[in-house]
């Protein structure tokens, strides 16, 4: 199902990319029908019909307020053709990425070049009205708390309304797995900072709540617990990472293909990375990697 009710006023829609292939319960927009109607995260542009569709089946005219996480296209890219379909309503991102959704031209180029054909398979910004625009740590309406966590992307920005917290990748990537087990991975692109990612995970797990939303992808009624996992996985990661490199450094080899190989090895929340379609693997493969290459880059900065 494209909609899947998570809590009776909670729904998380499915953005399934049309011409990506192992992109299928992957990238979600989450609605929440409150006090107020807040659609956090919009997806790319790519499916923005398939989004505006599914609102509209859900009784919903317009949303009070679209909340961002960040504007990496797969979470804010269509939000200026949704503004336009579904009418004026309050964007709301973080400071730094205000610029960016009302001129998009920068954040395409860099995003095309990064991702390659995956960003031209979400398709291209249409600029938002800065009058729209709102700073997330100044926007007090509809029992909105904006809580700042960088580290996924210095304008990363949770979210708390009511007993819900939606953490965009904040706490990783997290997928529930069949057997109610899950599969979880940092995401931490060039440029990565650690010290940054923890703080961000201290706030989540000091941030009461009673459910978790991921932007990639569900939902978990153990929120602290899993995010309490991710923090350690990340310092697990830099261990390993570390040994790996200085390792290849010695042996005068490549370190990624050694990092990728020791990871899987030894994570256990990556377990379930070779029992994955393959289509799907080699989306996870991309994504693990440019994790990886964000930790060479950390690590290359300390040094």
């Amino acid at each position: 199902m494209l909609i899947r009710q998570i809590l009776p006023d909670l729904f998380l829609i499915r953005l399934d990319q049309p011409n990506l292939s192992g992109f299928s319960n992957f990238i979600g927009s989450w609605l929440y029908k409150g006090k107020s109607t807040l659609l956090v995260d919009c997806g790319p542009a790519s499916t923005t019909d398939a989004l505006v569709g599914a609102i509209k089946s859900l009784g919903v005219k317009k949303p009070d307020a679209l909340l961002l996480t960040h504007i990496h296209l797969d979470h804010a890219g269509g939000a200026g053709d949704f503004v336009k379909k579904m009418g004026n309503m309050p964007v709301v991102c973080h400071e730094k990425g205000i610029s960016h959704l009302a001129e998009p031209s920068r954040l395409w180029e860099g995003s095309v070049k990064t991702l390659r054909e995956t960003a031209l398979a979400y398709g291209p910004m249409t600029p938002l009205d800065a009058a729209l625009l709102k700073d997330a740590q100044a926007f007090a309406e509809f029992g909105v708390e904006a809580i700042p966590t960088p580290g996924h992307a210095p304008h990363h920005v949770s979210y708390k309304v009511d007993d819900i917290l939606f953490a965009g990748e904040a706490a990783g990537v997290c997928l529930n797995l069949p057997d109610d087990g899950f599969y979880l991975r940092p995401a931490t692109p060039p440029r990565f900072f650690m010290e940054t990612s923890l703080k961000s995970l201290e706030k989540i797990l000091d941030t009461p709540h009673k459910i978790l939303c991921y932007g990639h992808f569900g939902a978990t009624l153990d929120g602290k617990k899993r995010a309490g996992a991710h923090k350690g996985q990340l310092l697990a990661w830099l261990e390993t990472i570390k040994k790996a490199r200085d390792q290849c450094a010695k042996d005068k080899k490549e370190p990624l293909p050694a990092c990728l190989d020791r990871l899987l090895e030894s994570d256990p929340f990556l377990a379930a990375f070779g029992k994955m379609p393959l289509a799907v693997r080699a989306r996870e493969k991309f994504f693990l990697e440019n994790s990886i290459r964000g930790f060479l880059e950390y690590l290359e900065s300390r040094a």
